[in-house]
């Protein structure tokens, strides 16, 4: 079957347009709620299988990426992501609240302030969410893992098809599907409850989507965005004590 940008793009407004129902039907019902992270990761999950079946192009999540090999390969990869990141992650973090939360924010930026104890890299304490390994386990395997495999394993694979890639970056091969898979991430989740804040996604999902292209496994970049996820967790928790 020639590839086409046909069977990607629906399957991703029909995966998201699932996942934003679900969301705010669980406005409404606890039981939704409460079940809500579990039955998204499913939706992600099994969202390229179904599109597989009614396609005729079976989806294999071992070529999508999910396994551990190259093991080296991975770890170096997330070591380097860390190293790299994590420093303009923190300072990003700061800078941007630093403005968000001021006295004199802007009127558009304000909003963006989680809330008024905004503490400040001065009055930064660093602490731990409430049941951090727990918290990190459900990111790695509720949020992470499921997201990229919808996003890089399947999507970015898709879109690979119809647009190859041509150029490297850093032994990673590049082109318009990476571009492209990681704004349909943030628009994704913009979708799912139209927060603006959402779409700055697109920055970490260039990452992700790089990560996946350079080890050929979706191994390295879950464990990334989980970390990410944690980090962004932990700051908050100290910059904004309750």
């Amino acid at each position: 079957m020639r590839p086409s940008l046909r069977e990607p793009l629906l399957v991703f407004l029909a995966t998201i347009a699932v996942a934003a129902g679900l969301f705010w039907l669980g406005k409404v019902v606890p039981l939704v709620q409460r079940n809500l992270h579990a039955a998204i990761a499913i939706l992600f999950f099994y969202a390229p299988v179904l599109a597989g079946r009614f396609t005729r192009r079976r989806f294999d999540f071992r070529e999508a990426g999910l396994r551990l090999d190259p093991l080296g390969t991975n770890v170096v990869v997330l070591a380097a992501a860390v190293a790299l990141v994590f420093p303009l992650f923190v300072v990003g973090f700061f800078i941007f609240y630093g403005r968000a939360c001021a006295p004199a924010a802007p009127a558009w930026l304000a909003p963006m302030c989680p809330s008024a104890t905004w503490t400040g890299w001065a009055d930064m304490r660093l602490r731990w969410p409430p049941d951090f390994a727990l918290l990190a386990l459900n990111q790695v395997l509720v949020v992470a893992l499921p997201e990229e495999v919808f996003f890089r394993g399947y999507l970015l694979g898709r879109l690979e098809a119809v647009w190859p890639s041509r150029r490297r970056f850093l032994g990673a091969p590049v082109g318009a599907a990476l571009l492209v898979s990681s704004v349909l991430f943030a628009l994704g989740h913009f979708l799912v409850d139209f927060n603006p804040q959402r779409l700055a996604v697109f920055f970490p999902a260039l990452v992700f989507a790089w990560m996946r292209a350079r080890t050929g496994s979706v191994a390295a970049g879950a464990l990334f965005h989980a970390a990410c996820n944690l980090l962004s967790e932990v700051l908050h928790v100290g910059a904004f004590p309750r």
